[in-house]
C-alpha cells in the first residue's frame, strides 16, 4: 500500500495533468512558472538555469535553431525577397531584437516554459513587426464556441489578444492547444537536482575541507580545565580571522595551554553516493531536453571517437532540431501566411548543413544529388553562400554530366 507521500505525489500528478491535459470549451488555463517537488525544492526557471546542465541543454538547442538561416521561398524555390516577411525574419523583426535574438528567446521559452508567444503587429493586414511576449504571463481561454482567446497581465491590467493577433509556438502538446511545461513534468528531476547540489555544497563548505580542533591544556578558573565564556568567545574570534580564504597557508600563535588538532576530511559511503547521484541527474536533465550527454560535456559514459561523436550529433539533429523546425515552419504557415499565401509560399530553415556536419560528408552529398539530376550546382552554391555561375541552373546526369533534355533527344534519336 502507498505511503502517504507517495498519494501527494500521485494527486500532484493528476492535478498537473487535469490543468494541462486537456483544455475544454469555456476553460482557461494560466501558464505556471514553478512548480514544487517531493523534494521539497520550488522549482522555477530561474533555479532551473543555475543548473549546468539545464542551461547547457537550452542553450544548445535555442542556440542551434536561432544561428540557422531562414526565408521564405516561393513554389519555384526562390527567395520571397518582396514579401512583407522577408525584412522581419531576415533583418528585425521588432525593433529591439535580430533574427537570431528573436528565435532564442521564442526557443528558451519552449524549453521552459512549454509554449512561447509574439504578438502580431499589423498595419492593416500587412504585418510590421512580432512582438515577443513573457509566457508566464499568459492566460488561454477556450470560449464556447471553439475560438481561442489570450489574456496578456501587462502589470498594470490584463489586455485581452484574439487568436488571430498571437503567434504561438508550442512544444510537446496533448490538446493541440497549450504544451506542456518542461518544469512542470521533469519537477522531480529538477528538484532532487538542485537539492542535490546544495547538500554537496554545504558538505564542501562544512565537512569536506576538514576541520581543525582546539584542545585546551591549560586550567581555567580555580584550577578547573575549562574556559569562561568570554574566553571562549575571544579565542574563536581570534580563529576566525584564520580561517578566511585571504589567511590561508597564515599559522597562528597559541598559547596560554592551547593545541591544535587536525581531523581529516572524510567520504562516506553515503557522501558517494550522493556525488554519484549528481552525475545520474545529468543524464536525467539531458534524457528530458533530448539532449545526449556528450554534447553538453557530460562525457563519463560515452564514446569520444570521432565516428561515435559524429553520428549522436547526426542523431540528435535529426531526431531532436528537425523536427521543432517543421513546427515552425507549419506554425508561420497557418498564423502568419493568409489562405492564398498559403499556396505560393512556404517558409524553410535550411537545416542542409546541420544533417551533414563534416566537409568530407557534405562534398559526398552535393557530388550524388548533382550527377544524379537532382540539385543543380547553382542550388548547391546557393546553400554553401556562394554566387550564381552561367549554366548552373541545369540539371546534370552521369551519362558525360550532360542534360537532362540532351540525354532525352539523344534517347530518341537511337530510337529513331
Amino acid at each position: 500500500m502507498a505511503n502517504l507521500q507517495d498519494v501527494g505525489f500521485f494527486r500532484r500528478i493528476v492535478n498537473a495533468f487535469r490543468s494541462q491535459l486537456r483544455l475544454g470549451k469555456g476553460e482557461s488555463i494560466s501558464l505556471n512558472d514553478s512548480a514544487s517537488s517531493v523534494s521539497g525544492v520550488l522549482v522555477t526557471p530561474e533555479k532551473a538555469l543555475k543548473l549546468s546542465a539545464v542551461w547547457a541543454c537550452i542553450n544548445l538547442r535555442s542556440g542551434l535553431v536561432s544561428t540557422l538561416p531562414f526565408a521564405l521561398r516561393t513554389a519555384d524555390k526562390k527567395i520571397a525577397t518582396e514579401h512583407p516577411l522577408y525584412d522581419i525574419f531576415r533583418y528585425a523583426p521588432n525593433a529591439n531584437m535580430n533574427p537570431s535574438d528573436f528565435w532564442q528567446a521564442l526557443m528558451t521559452s519552449i524549453d521552459l516554459q512549454g509554449n512561447a508567444f509574439a504578438e502580431i503587429k499589423r498595419k492593416g493586414e500587412r504585418i510590421i513587426s512580432l512582438e515577443v511576449l513573457d509566457a508566464t504571463r499568459m492566460k488561454i481561454t477556450r470560449l464556447q464556441g471553439g475560438e481561442v482567446v489570450y489574456e496578456y497581465d501587462e502589470g498594470d491590467g490584463t489586455r485581452k489578444l484574439p487568436d488571430r493577433n498571437i503567434f504561438h509556438l508550442k512544444d510537446f502538446t496533448l490538446d493541440g492547444i497549450t504544451g506542456l511545461s518542461p518544469l512542470t513534468y521533469g519537477v522531480e528531476t529538477l528538484g532532487l537536482q538542485i537539492h542535490a547540489n546544495d547538500t554537496t555544497a554545504h558538505d564542501y563548505k562544512n565537512r569536506f575541507k576538514g576541520r581543525d580542533v582546539i584542545v585546551y591544556r591549560g586550567t581555567g578558573q580555580g584550577g578547573a580545565p575549562v574556559l569562561t565564556e568570554e574566553q571562549r568567545k575571544k579565542t574563536r574570534k581570534f580563529l576566525q580571522e584564520f580561517s578566511a580564504a585571504s589567511e590561508a597557508g597564515k599559522t597562528p600563535i597559541l598559547e596560554g595551554g592551547f593545541d591544535i588538532v587536525n581531523r581529516a576530511p572524510s567520504l562516506s559511503p553515503i557522501d558517494a553516493q550522493l556525488l554519484e547521484s549528481r552525475q545520474f541527474g545529468i543524464e536525467e536533465i539531458c534524457r528530458c531536453f533530448s539532449v545526449p550527454p556528450q554534447l553538453i560535456g557530460h562525457t563519463s559514459k560515452s564514446s569520444s571517437w570521432a565516428s561515435s561523436y559524429e553520428n549522436t550529433v547526426l542523431s540528435f539533429q535529426a531526431f531532436t532540431i528537425v523536427p521543432k523546425l517543421q513546427r515552425i515552419e507549419q506554425t508561420i504557415t497557418r498564423k502568419l501566411l493568409s489562405p492564398a499565401e498559403r499556396r505560393i509560399y512556404e517558409p524553410k530553415f535550411n537545416a542542409e548543413g546541420l544533417l551533414r556536419a563534416s566537409p568530407a560528408n557534405r562534398a559526398s552529398f552535393y557530388t550524388s544529388m548533382v550527377q544524379n539530376g537532382i540539385y543543380s550546382r547553382n542550388y548547391v552554391r546557393d546553400l554553401e553562400d556562394l554566387p550564381a555561375v552561367d549554366g548552373g541552373d541545369e540539371l546534370t546526369v552521369q551519362l558525360n554530366m550532360g542534360t537532362l533534355n540532351h540525354a532525352a533527344n539523344e534517347t530518341l534519336k537511337r530510337q529513331e
